[in-house]
């Protein structure tokens, strides 16, 4: 594969987000569909065993309150997650021009070995948050690296080497902070909850009896899919880090990583 369509493939990314949303949605309209021939069924056999009730909106109502809070929470791990690649990027950037900078001063500098290794460490990181994976390997490659550049303090000053070690600092936060959002769920109960309540509301919609039955599959139709959307929604953005997933659709891009990687990589022979 040549540079610049490996560089197509870093940037843009061999999964194409259109074709991902065209299939979310078709996914959904599946459920429906499928929700709509089990009313119909039911009609059929006369098994519409609900009245109308008052009470119901309000547990459509109860059931929003609860999608809210899920989508409110998970929004603060998505927002946040949303600033890491390019936080991660002007760091390796910064650390690779820190490092070149040595030479500058002590042209004897060997920084041969530190580039390379923040080279291939960018490539581990990026294919990290792209394809996840386990996350020791790429704390390794981390070590490897801040060893070297440690062993710049020889030539480096100290208020140059040691902002040198801030840099390594922040990419090692942000490495386990992203293991964090991916691993943990926001309150696994209320998930649980936010799902049986959209069962039985949707289960309640299909058994119920509206007259007539052309406005009851109307509203049927419409309620289902915004709660069914919503929770596939909610479930998505918990993990803003899923772009190896084919389900996952909303993922925090990651370009500005891969734009940093091919900045480092034009630039590791120098030395």
């Amino acid at each position: 594969m040549t540079d610049t369509a490996a560089g197509q493939l870093e940037l843009h990314g061999v999964r194409d987000p259109k074709l991902r949303r065209v299939w979310a949605f078709l996914r959904v309209c599946l459920v429906l569909a499928s929700i709509g021939g089990t009313k119909l069924l039911v009609r059929r056999l006369g098994w519409e065993v609900l009245a109308p009730n008052p009470l119901f909106p309000a547990l459509v109502a109860s059931e929003v309150v609860l999608l809210g809070f899920l989508l409110n929470g998970v929004l603060l791990d998505y927002k946040e997650g949303e600033t890491m690649p390019a936080e991660l990027a002007a760091a390796m950037e910064c650390l690779a021009s820190e490092v070149r900078g040595v030479q500058v001063l002590h042209p004897e500098a060997e920084i041969r070995s530190a580039l390379a290794a923040l080279t291939a460490f960018s490539e581990a990181l990026l294919a990290w948050m792209r394809d996840g994976g386990g996350v020791a390997v790429l704390l390794d490659q981390l070590d490897a690296l801040q060893q070297l550049i440690e062993q710049l303090r020889v030539w480096n000053p100290a208020p140059l080497q040691a902002r040198l070690l801030l840099e390594l600092a922040t990419i090692r936060r942000h490495v386990h902070r992203i293991e964090v959002i991916r691993e943990t769920t926001f309150v696994p109960s209320v998930y649980g909850m936010a799902y049986l309540g959209t069962g039985l509301l949707t289960v309640g919609l299909v058994l119920t009896d509206i007259e007539p039955f052309s406005e009851s599959m109307f509203f049927i139709g419409v309620i289902s899919f915004l709660l069914i959307k919503l929770l596939y929604l909610i479930t998505d953005l918990d993990n803003p880090f899923a772009a190896g997933d084919e389900l996952s659709v909303e993922n925090v891009s990651l370009r500005p990583l891969a734009l940093a990687l091919r900045r480092l990589r034009g630039g590791k022979e120098v030395g």
